[in-house]
């Protein structure tokens, strides 16, 4: 992993988090772990974001409510997000990093935190710039104003002879201690609808940031909110960068001829004339020779590694060029955003395309990817237990990305003699059957058949997961009486279970027999929990999850019976089966809402998710190009007629094969069997339970059943966000926008 010897002009985003939480007094509370994250540049997306939790949401819910928290956050989200555009819109090649950071505390820092205050002055009536001018502390400017409030006033007659001493070494001055956020979180009352306690107590952390930065810090400048305002700084701030930029640039002006020429040989997609490699060889050379010279801080030399990495690719040196790509990573971040993003996508797909691929550093560089907002965050299916561990690149993805090298590195861009690397994953595709080539072998029940045509995907299947998704009762049943071992999965995690369940699914494509028999057969047979909770690759589905599908109480009564997870989490969102099982019901009740839902929600992350494991191999694996491409889609005429007749086919199975009432009773039974009404889903609604889910569609029967469940107590005092709006929505709230009444009937 990256470490700071590697001293870059930007900060690590890990960096601005520790700094904030020294601004709100929180940085004790995860104090080793954000100083362990700051060592290295590098971060796991799941580790800061609990971080985020530990050292803000967390501790503000507590001291003050919950909208506050998601308040600061986003805030502190929000001036992430200028931050990591200001790292891609202002390259820093050839700056020195403690030069750039000096201007980045000055008038970043300065900027964020009037950003992130700004709400809490709002509400004050107050300006960045009015207190930049009145030479008080924002402490003493929040008690003085909240002594216009007869609540505070009240408090402060009430209040003991230490609570008064405390607020009187708060209102001191510039040199005034800085409460503790203990300290304010025991003043007064806890927050509740009526009174004004968790608006005090907001304005008293926000002016304990505020003060923390100005006169405690040492690198902002609060003389600069007098004559500029918040943006102003950022603007300011860009032009003192670009100017050590263009400082950098006559520094290492011998190199740019070279850099420049080697950029142009090297283009992607371009072929390669005749001379061209030795042509490219002779700048390399002296592109190296020129920085080992200037660049003894690697304040540019990320670009040869680079360029050096393309040449070596395109003379057909796989794995050394995977080596240079990881120098390139490693000195670009936090340098160079723009650059660092065509750096992370070159070597995942290089790397991907390796015989034995380097998964440690292709995990290392999604990781980047995700907290420099270029990818999205992996799905969890997982306990909470193993969020902060590094999210593994599958099999099946790094076969999507080294499929997609052949677009991304095409073979005419080559240069002329190299080999071509050939594709040593190549088992993503579309899946072609004869069914005639394989015959059942009772003499080796348990043998594993390749099983696919030739330029498409092949899978390892035992035979008893081959013949069950050919739904062959009698191959099955011999099989079985063979001793043929159920818990064979395929190299793709499937199961004979899964398949048989499949064969009755209402809402696949084509749809299949939709006949019992092979999975009454096959659950005669005693299975392990863990293949019954067994997730396939790419599209994540799992036995009960595939059975709630069918409509069948059956089927899923049965599952339980025989071990599998009641909460086991599937489908490549992660959703737990009870909420499956009630989002299906809006099918029947709610077509037209159901429809436009999915609709909204066509480029949301889930969906993006989606629809690169349903067609990894057929569109691009890359974020923005699949974009692209589905934008694409979206206006070509057949395209969408196509997708039209698919989605009314599969809408009209799903009415035929399946009723509301049936995944009502499906709903109750894994709710008696111990579902937990209250998981956290992230849809539209972000944090969205099933309870939640349930109200929404007025389903008063299923809420009573939450209710009465003897595993869990349904949680009335939960919230969910609304994506879209970033608004906290509590459960009143959703019975009142959605009209349930039912609900409201049965709660009232």
């Amino acid at each position: 992993m990256t470490n700071k010897t590697n001293n870059t002009p930007y900060y690590s985003v890990q960096h601005l988090l520790r700094e904030f939480a020294k601004g709100l007094g929180t940085k004790a509370l995860a104090g080793k772990k954000i100083d362990d994250a700051c060592k290295n540049t590098e971060i796991n997306p799941f580790h800061l974001e609990a971080l985020k939790k530990s050292l803000i949401h967390d501790p503000l819910t507590k001291c003050v409510n919950i909208y506050f928290a998601d308040h600061v956050l986003e805030q502190f989200e929000r001036v992430t997000e200028f931050y990591l555009n200001l790292i891609k819109s202002v390259p820093l090649d050839g700056v020195d990093a403690n030069l750039a950071q000096q201007f980045i505390d000055r008038y970043f820092m300065t900027f964020a935190v009037a950003e992130i205050c700004s709400s809490s002055l709002n509400g004050m009536r107050l300006t960045s710039r009015d207190i930049a001018w009145s030479d008080k502390t924002l402490m003493s400017l929040v008690l003085e104003n909240l002594e216009d409030s007869m609540e505070w006033q009240q408090f402060l007659i009430n209040s003991t002879e230490s609570q008064k001493e405390c607020l009187r070494a708060w209102a001191l001055g510039p040199g005034a201690e800085l409460p503790k956020l203990s300290s304010i979180t025991s003043l007064g009352e806890s927050w509740q609808r009526g009174n004004s306690w968790g608006a005090f107590k907001a304005r008293l952390i926000t002016a304990r940031l505020w003060d923390y930065f100005f006169y405690r810090s040492g690198y902002t400048d609060l003389a600069l909110l007098r004559h500029s305002s918040p943006k102003q700084c950022l603007e300011k701030l860009v032009s003192q960068l670009l100017n050590l930029l263009q400082q950098g640039t006559i520094k290492y002006e011998a190199t740019s001829p070279l850099a420049l020429g080697l950029f142009d040989l090297l283009r992607l997609r371009i072929p390669k004339v005749a001379d061209s490699q030795g042509r490219c060889f002779e700048l390399l050379d002296q592109l190296r020779s020129q920085q080992e010279k200037l660049d003894i801080n690697k304040e540019a030399t990320y670009y040869y590694h680079w360029m050096n990495a393309r040449y070596l690719l395109h003379s057909g040196e796989l794995l050394a060029a995977v080596d240079e790509y990881k120098l390139a990573f490693e000195q670009v971040i936090y340098r160079q955003g723009e650059n660092a993003e065509k750096i992370i996508i070159e070597a995942i797909v290089t790397a991907c395309r390796c015989p034995k691929p380097n998964k440690r550093f292709i995990n290392r560089l999604r990781r980047m990817a995700v907290v420099l907002k270029i990818d999205l965050m992996p799905p969890e299916h997982s306990g909470d237990e193993d969020k902060a561990k590094p999210q593994e690149i599958e099999s099946w993805e790094i076969a999507a990305f080294s499929q997609y090298f052949s677009a991304f590195f095409t073979r005419d861009s080559f240069f002329p003699g190299a080999s071509y690397p050939t594709n040593p994953h190549d088992t993503n595709g579309v899946w072609m059957v004869d069914e005639t080539t394989h015959q059942l072998d009772i003499e080796k029940p348990d043998k594993v058949l390749s099983v696919g045509m030739e330029g498409g995907l092949v899978k390892q299947m035992p035979q008893l997961v081959y013949f069950s998704m050919l739904e062959d009762v009698n191959a099955i049943s011999t099989l079985l009486n063979s001793s043929a071992d159920v818990n064979r999965l395929s190299s793709r995690n499937e199961s004979a279970i899964l398949l048989a369940i499949q064969s009755m699914q209402a809402n696949v494509m084509p749809l299949n027999s939709m006949k019992e028999e092979l999975f009454q057969l096959l659950s005669q047979k005693p299975h392990k929990r863990s293949v019954l909770d067994t997730l396939t690759e790419k599209k994540k589905l799992s036995p009960l999850g595939c059975a709630i599908q069918t409509g069948r109480i059956g089927v899923v009564r049965k599952l339980i019976e025989m071990g599998a997870s009641v909460d086991r989490r599937h489908d490549t969102i992660g959703e737990t089966p009870l909420f499956t099982a009630i989002g299906l019901i809006a099918h029947h009740t709610r077509p037209h809402l159901n429809a436009g839902h999915w609709e909204k929600m066509k480029y949301s992350k889930m969906n993006l998710q989606s629809v690169r494991a349903h067609s990894a191999g057929l569109l691009p694996h890359d974020l923005e190009h699949l974009k692209t491409v589905m934008a694409k889609q979206d206006s070509d005429p057949v395209f969408q007629s196509i997708h039209e007749v698919v989605k009314k086919t599969e809408i009209g199975n799903i009415l035929k094969y399946t009723s509301a009432d049936g995944f009502r009773q499906i709903a109750k039974l894994l709710i008696e069997e111990g579902a937990d009404p209250n998981a956290k889903h992230d849809t539209a609604m972000l944090g969205y339970t099933p309870l939640m889910l349930a109200i929404e569609l007025d389903e008063a029967e299923l809420v009573e059943a939450m209710i009465d469940s003897k595993q869990y107590q349904a949680n009335f005092q939960d919230t969910c966000i609304d994506s879209r709006t970033g608004q906290r929505v509590d459960i009143e709230r959703l019975i009142r926008e959605w009209r349930a009444s039912n609900v409201a009937k049965a709660l009232s």
